[in-house]
């Protein structure tokens, strides 16, 4: 009877993150399911009066799925200073899956959640990947800052100084493990949440910082991809789509109560596109069609991750009874 005890624990702790997850997973579920019935009317009348090229399409979604490859192997390279070693695939399927939970108001806490689940079911520290998932994310917005003054500075106004404080806050990066062995009580502070955090490189942050850049270019090249699929001409540059994507993309991650940035996000594109030449009704149908066109790129390949997930856990049965 002694023996049966450890194995009970475990069992309910797995029980209880499954139960959290399928909660998660059906407020995720009837959020993205709004959403669409929200902006999917006006997208697909815009979608069928388009003259849509496919090609453009196929262009655009792959730009976006390579940006978040690129984005998960910057994630990778630090949790491989921080020791803990991470099979690509585990870390793209918790990323994809994890960012599910931006569909829901306070979204940055329910994909840490998410990231957190996922990870304790792979036997992963989910502190750790909470903690990396969100440093990431945080080192996101200060390049994408940076990028915003490099493209869409002058659209936007900003004075040439301002592009002072962005470039400090990446040498402030590049300096951040200096600083933590410099200053013992910053470290200890920081290594609460991520231990082993005096062991980041340099060349780390800068594989975060570029992962990070290679991420906001080729989703604002996606934007404009799409722009190319649905207008007969996109009438601005592939700077101006950048910067259309990047400024809206770090505003709707401020609104840390709007899902995904929505409204937020769609409102400041079409004010983005609109100031750079776009007429009105264009730049709708490249903001209405870039959300639910989003949703899908970033909702599919997750629930196919969960498909295939479900599928290996049943074929995993039989194997492990006929090998008792």
């Amino acid at each position: 009877m002694s023996t049966a005890a450890p194995s009970t624990t475990p069992n309910r702790r797995a029980l209880l993150l499954r139960a959290v997850a399928v909660v998660l997973f059906a407020l995720i579920a009837v959020a993205v399911v709004r959403g669409l019935r929200t902006d999917g009317p006006a997208a697909l009348a815009a979608w069928r009066a388009a003259d849509v090229q496919w090609l453009w399409v196929a262009v655009a979604t792959a730009l976006a799925l390579a940006a978040n490859f690129v984005w998960v192997i910057g994630w990778r390279r630090l949790l491989s200073d921080l020791a803990v070693p991470t099979a690509l695939i585990d870390l793209v399927r918790i990323f994809l899956i994890g960012n599910l939970g931006r569909y829901l108001p306070g979204g940055k806490a329910w994909q840490m959640g998410l990231v957190g689940v996922l990870a304790t079911e792979r036997g992963l520290p989910a502190t750790v990947l909470a903690g990396t998932s969100l440093l990431h994310g945080a080192i996101g917005m200060i390049v994408g800052a940076v990028l915003l003054a490099a493209t869409g500075g002058a659209s936007l106004g900003l004075a040439p100084m301002w592009m002072a404080v962005p470039i400090l806050g990446i040498v402030g990066l590049l300096a951040t493990p200096s600083i933590l062995r410099a200053w013992p009580a910053l470290r200890t502070l920081v290594a609460r949440f991520l231990p082993s955090i005096d062991t980041v490189t340099v060349a780390t942050m800068s594989v975060l910082i570029m992962s990070a850049v290679a991420s906001w270019l080729g989703w604002g090249a996606a934007l404009y991809a799409l722009a190319r699929a649905l207008l007969p001409d996109p009438v601005a540059s592939l700077t101006t789509y950048l910067a259309a994507w990047i400024g809206p993309g770090l505003a709707g991650l401020v609104a840390v109560m709007a899902p995904a940035g929505l409204g937020v996000r769609d409102a400041l594109m079409q004010t983005t596109l609109t100031a750079a030449g776009l007429g009105g009704a264009q730049a709708i149908v490249i903001a209405v069609v870039s959300r639910v066109w989003t949703t899908l790129v970033e909702v599919l390949p997750a629930l196919v991750l969960l498909a295939i997930r479900r599928g290996s856990g049943r074929s995993a049965v039989p194997s492990t009874v006929e090998s008792t």
